[in-house]
């Protein structure tokens, strides 16, 4: 067994703990006010959609997978939940920013889409078993320090269905310019004014595949943004 598996071991073992004495500290606290005033900055719904290489891989995987309920991880305003449901899926979305969800609630009744918003936070996911066919999270894990990223997935994977999938894109990130300091786990928490509190964290292959650790990651591909998209099942 390597070091980088042992040390994985261990944070499995001790995160729990870890991301409750996270969660309820001060360092944690800023993280969330970081996205609550982020968001409080916008007025209305951005309504276009990102130009990203894999979106359309989602659906056409979600489909090959007979998924109709799906969880979309840290929604924020909304337009990967919008951009599912167009698709005929029966979408709900989740992020700690409440205005986030109302301008994601606004754009749902623009194009008079059914779909259901909840406020709640990753390391506290509020769903019972089986809830969903499939979740969905596109460059949000990377916000979270490893205890609660892995905390966040094993929740997860009680609330998708047996034989359920979950889609993922984890970013290349924590290499720009920015001032702040470190947690234990390398989490990167910044001090500069325009990001102050918020947290982001670089997950190395090995990583996501200790955090899918009981699903079969089935596609694992990087992409030439550094990014890696992931499909795996339960």
């Amino acid at each position: 067994m390597t070091a980088d598996k042992t040390a994985i071991n261990e944070a499995m073992n001790e995160a729990p703990d870890k991301a409750n004495k996270l969660r309820a500290s001060d360092v944690y606290r800023e993280n969330l006010q970081f996205w609550h005033q982020a968001w409080g900055m916008c007025t209305k719904p951005y309504t276009k959609m990102p130009e990203l290489e894999y979106l359309p891989w989602i659906p056409e995987r979600l489909k090959a997978a007979s998924a109709e309920r799906i969880l979309d991880l840290g929604c924020g305003s909304g337009w990967l939940s919008v951009f599912l449901a167009r698709e005929g899926f029966k979408v709900t979305g989740i992020d700690v920013a409440g205005h986030a969800l109302d301008l994601g609630r606004q754009w749902a009744e623009m194009e008079g889409l059914n779909i259901k918003f909840d406020a709640g936070d990753l390391g506290d996911l509020p769903y019972a078993d089986n809830s969903f066919d499939a979740v969905v999270a596109n460059s949000i894990i990377e916000h979270l320090p490893l205890s609660l990223a892995l905390v966040a997935m094993s929740r997860l994977k009680s609330a998708v269905k047996p034989g359920g999938t979950f889609i993922g894109c984890f970013d290349k990130v924590g290499t720009g310019p920015g001032e702040y300091y470190k947690l234990e786990d390398g989490t990167q928490v910044y001090t500069d004014k325009s990001r102050k509190g918020m947290m982001l964290r670089y997950f190395p292959d090995e990583e996501i595949r200790e955090l899918l650790t009981g699903w079969e990651v089935v596609e694992l591909k990087t992409l030439d943004s550094g990014s890696r998209f992931v499909v795996a099942h339960t």
